[in-house]
């Protein structure tokens, strides 16, 4: 199929390709995506967003987590258990209702963060 693309070719020094190849994995862009943003000038992603994007997501697993720990404590509670576990239940469901709201205010605050940085 023809494109409308064209095709160079360029030669680099051995550290000039080293550089585009560091950049290239730090960006997580092909070298020719790379070239292209900085002929162009565009803007080259900010590599500590995508560690801030990581955060963001195992922050949001362990949150899974809690609530599946929370829904076990649920079900250990239908099958009537014994007064004092039944409130240590209660304040250990409390406790992971707090490091959840904890965790999402993290997560909010990391995004907010990330979204700031790219304006």
């Amino acid at each position: 199929m023809p494109t409308a693309n064209y095709r160079l070719l360029v030669s680099l020094k051995p550290e000039e390709k080293e550089r585009l190849m560091d950049l290239s994995t730090q960006l997580r862009l092909p070298r020719a995506e790379v070239l292209r943003r900085l002929m162009m000038a565009h803007r080259l992603p900010d590599p500590t967003e995508f560690v801030a994007w990581q955060g963001i997501r195992d922050l949001m697993k362990v949150n899974a987590d809690l609530a599946r720990l929370g829904n076990l404590f649920k079900l250990a509670l239908d099958e009537e258990p014994p007064e004092s576990l039944i409130e240590w239940l209660d304040g250990l469901a409390a406790e992971i209702a707090e490091t959840q709201k904890e965790l999402k205010a993290a997560a909010l605050e990391i995004r907010a963060l990330v979204q700031r940085g790219r304006a």
